[in-house]
């Protein structure tokens, strides 16, 4: 009994204020009629006036505030492009600097201790590499570029093998990323070096074709002494020097 008055109380108190609100709507209602009809047929077209101009104010400030997103998301896709073109740019200079480790499919080269072979082996094996399309190479872990010095030291009598002053000791291992099969064509046709090392100084390399190589980044970083960089009025001093026509 108790529940079921509790429920009336509630519903006619619901009942109460949404006849409040519908009574105030009402009267507002009536209000704002009231004060446009109590208008003069100038004034109203005064107002009108009034609020088309401010619309016509409101679309051009929101065609501007377009045009102004719009030529900003151009320059950030062209920013972005050219982040895209230069990162894209140092990634090739860090693989031919070889300041970034490595890694791809390639050749490993393994010449064992019995091989007679020479420094200059070294180099002319690297050479063709390079020639056949290698992207990275090492010898013993030893990254190679432009400034890797191959070179031959003794002790007394035996002469060995440097690469960058540093001592190789067998086995060695050559490592090349670039496509396998072309690098190791590149190397074992009739002919070519691999074939002279084996019928002239009886130097019989293992190459394996491999899926994945690791090739590490350069131990150390060229120092330069003398080297400096032309700057921008140098360089243009020099194009138009008539010691140096174009």
């Amino acid at each position: 009994m108790n529940k079921t008055r509790h429920w009336y109380l509630f519903l006619t108190l619901i009942f109460i204020v949404l006849g409040f609100l519908l009574s105030t709507q009402f009267i507002t209602q009536q209000k704002v009629l009231g004060a446009l009809d109590s208008q003069k047929k100038e004034d109203l077209i005064n107002v009108w006036k009034n609020l088309d101009e401010r619309k016509r104010t409101l679309e051009a400030e929101v065609q501007k505030l377009n045009s102004s997103y719009f030529s900003l998301l151009e320059e950030s896709e062209k920013e972005t492009t050219a982040i895209k073109a230069l990162t894209g740019d140092l990634a090739t200079l860090k693989l031919a600097s070889g300041i970034a480790p490595v890694t791809g499919p390639g050749i490993a080269i393994t010449i064992t201790g019995d091989a007679p072979l020479l420094f200059l082996d070294l180099i002319d094996l690297t050479n063709e590499l390079w020639a056949t399309g290698a992207e990275a190479i090492s010898i013993n872990e030893h990254r190679i570029t432009g400034n890797t010095a191959i070179w031959e030291a003794t002790d007394s009598f035996p002469v060995y093998i440097t690469v960058d002053n540093e001592k190789l000791l067998y086995p060695i291992v050559i490592k090349a990323i670039g496509d396998p099969h072309t690098l190791e064509k590149g190397l074992t046709f009739t002919g070519g070096l691999i074939d002279i090392w084996q019928t002239q100084f009886s130097i019989y390399p293992e190459v394996q074709q491999k899926q994945e190589l690791n090739i590490p980044a350069i131990q150390s970083y060229p120092s330069w002494i003398y080297v400096s960089p032309v700057s921008s009025q140098q360089a243009f001093d020099r194009e138009n020097s008539p010691l140096f026509p174009a």
